[in-house]
């Protein structure tokens, strides 16, 4: 368990997985209409179920940012050197969450060995990922539905 300020941080429990969805889904209604269509957010914003957040609470490390006992925010790492997974609440941003859960992967991923952490970002998302240290690499185009998303691939060097 980590701490930051008033942000706890700690792994998932299968009961979170509803609240993971529901942040997610805040989220992407939140801040996709910027960086996406209308169509395209629609199909980002219904790609997480409480049974796929299940899914990732299970076969993956998934860490909570909780403020006052509320969950604020989540983090997903997948073996073996793959940063997932980054949402934070609409109502909690630039409160610290995003960077002290970005840490807590970091640390997660060096503990594992992983010499390198990579990422496959939003647009959305590129600018906080920079400021975690990561750098580009390559635009990528990614099928979500029937719709087409441009994503950036990025890494972090751990050693």
């Amino acid at each position: 368990m980590s701490s930051t300020s008033e942000v706890t941080i700690r792994i998932a429990a299968i009961d979170d997985a509803p609240v993971l969805a529901d942040i997610f889904t805040r989220a992407v209604l939140d801040q996709g209409p910027g960086f996406c269509t209308a169509a395209q957010t629609a199909a980002w914003a219904s790609a997480l179920t409480a049974e796929r957040a299940r899914s990732l609470i299970v076969d993956h490390a998934t860490y909570v940012a909780e403020c006052t006992d509320t969950v604020v925010g989540f983090a997903t790492f997948v073996a073996p050197d793959v940063f997932h997974m980054l949402y934070v609440d609409p109502d909690h941003l630039v409160e610290g969450i995003g960077t002290a859960l970005a840490a807590v992967i970091e640390q997660h991923a060096h503990r594992l060995g992983a010499g390198e952490l990579r990422a496959e970002v939003s647009d959305g998302a590129r600018i906080a990922f920079e400021s975690f240290g990561f750098r580009h690499e390559e635009p990528h185009t990614k099928l979500l539905g029937d719709q087409t998303f441009t994503v950036t691939r990025m890494s972090k060097s751990l050693g």
